[in-house]
């Protein structure tokens, strides 16, 4: 009887000891399964701030949409921006890593991250960034993580138009905005027929981004074949003031294809200052360069075109006559020797001229064989600068085969420095390049009609 109640009363003592472990395992467990990100927020642990500092802004201004998350326990994943789509806004997450950091707030330790939207909008008018849900996930101990989204409230801001009556797709919109153009060798140069200068433009706006950034239209110009390069656009940031400045650079190749004054035309973007809040422009002046003797031939007509250029002339004459009389005698007994011996000369300058021709054709083609396109594009400009054609043939010197292939040689020639990579397969063989000397060798010749060949592509 006395065992049956001692073993009773041990079950008994067993099961109380039963019922407080369980509800200490209870106790120990509530805080991990009951805290949620609700609650963390309600206690002051988590906060979501975003904000937009400028609530008025002009169109395609940047508006900068800080998104920042503070907790007083560490994250475990780095902040993810949702996808925001605003209706007539350029939207962009900042490509920039998020900001981690920690710091005290009144004695209490916080964990931040920082990111950020660009927006741009578009058109005038009232705008609303919508609700944010952002993703946060939030270490409770090292084994128990809460996760789940956090709510922002709406934000509204106000986009106007800065002027009336203009066009906003050729709007530039910044605090600091540069134009500028350079050359790969100097206007001041001596050009003749046949060479090539590449001019290159670059536009550089702060706090914009490359695709709002405006094309920089190049007009044709006559006297010149342009070969405009793709415009290359791209966004640079700046880790020192930790802003994004957008560049546009457009190429373009001017082959000189007549001799004269070429101008390459002014430049004028339309340009609105946030910084000032005034429409400003930003020029590049026109670039002119000479081609052959034409600044002589200028230099020559300004002089003798004004009453003081005539009258130091004069003065020139009277000083000097008997020189540019010994030098005509001269002239005349150096015409008179040429003129007994014309036909042995001619015939030697002839045949120098023959040899001449024999040598570029073969340098021609082994340009040609070694895929070397600019330089044989050079040498037809030599080997046509040894010919004369008939005035019959100069609007048209070459059939339409020979014209065909000097246009797919032009193209090959000057393509690497304007248009980019060449097709493997877009190529000129030895027996084109034959033809083609063979219609320019072959074109009737007269003695009295100088050479002035057409080479415009169009």
């Amino acid at each position: 009887m006395n065992k049956t109640k001692s073993t009773v009363r041990s079950f008994d003592l067993l099961r109380c000891w039963f019922a407080v472990l369980s509800a200490m395992m209870l106790l120990i467990s509530m805080p991990a399964s009951a805290i949620n990100l609700d609650q963390l927020v309600s206690d002051g642990e988590l906060e979501l701030n975003v904000e937009i500092k400028a609530q008025d802004v002009a169109v395609k201004q940047q508006v900068a949409l800080n998104v920042e998350v503070l907790s007083t326990r560490p994250f475990q994943e780095e902040l993810a921006l949702p996808y925001l789509d605003i209706p007539n806004t350029v939207v962009k997450k900042d490509e920039q890593k998020v900001a981690r950091s920690a710091r005290t707030i009144e004695g209490t330790k916080w964990f931040t991250q920082k990111a950020r939207y660009y927006l741009y909008p578009m058109q005038a008018g009232e705008f609303t960034v919508p609700e944010l849900s952002i993703p946060v996930n939030v270490e409770l101990t090292s084994e128990n993580v809460v996760e789940g989204e956090i709510q922002s409230q709406p934000i509204n801001f106000t986009s106007k138009m800065p002027v009336s009556n203009i066009d906003t797709d050729a709007l530039i919109v910044s605090p600091n905005a540069e134009l500028s153009v350079s050359t790969d060798r100097p206007f001041s140069d001596e050009f003749e027929v046949g060479h090539a200068v590449t001019a290159t433009y670059t536009l550089s706006v702060a706090n914009s981004h490359m695709m709002l950034l405006p094309e920089i239209k190049i007009p044709d110009i006559s006297g010149v074949e342009l070969y405009r390069k793709p415009a290359i656009k791209e966004n640079v940031f700046n880790r020192l003031n930790k802003s994004n400045t957008a560049t546009l650079k457009q190429q373009v190749t001017l082959i000189l294809q007549e001799q004269g004054k070429v101008v390459l035309p002014k430049q004028t973007m339309t340009w609105w200052n946030t910084k000032t809040n005034q429409l400003e422009s930003l020029t590049v002046e026109q670039q002119t360069l000479q081609v052959g003797d034409a600044k002589l031939l200028d230099s020559l007509s300004n002089t003798l075109g004004s009453s003081d250029g005539a009258q130091t002339l004069s003065n020139w004459l009277s000083q000097y006559w008997y020189y540019l009389v010994i030098a005509g005698i001269f002239l005349a007994a150096i015409a008179r020797l040429i003129g007994k011996h014309f036909i042995d000369l001619k015939r030697y300058f002839v045949a120098r001229q023959q040899l001449n021709t024999k040598k570029l054709n073969i340098q021609f083609c082994r340009h040609v064989e070694e895929k070397q396109y600019s330089k044989a594009v050079q040498t037809i400009y030599e080997i046509t600068g040894r010919k004369t054609l008939s005035k019959g043939t100069l609007q048209l010197p070459l059939d339409s085969e020979s014209n065909n292939i000097w246009k797919k040689l032009l193209k090959l020639g000057y393509a690497k420095n304007t248009e980019g990579s060449v097709s493997s397969s877009l190529s000129v063989s030895l027996t084109e390049a034959k033809t083609l000397l063979k219609a320019i060798n072959d074109s009737p010749k007269t003695q009295r009609t100088p050479f002035r060949f057409n080479w415009n592509l169009n």
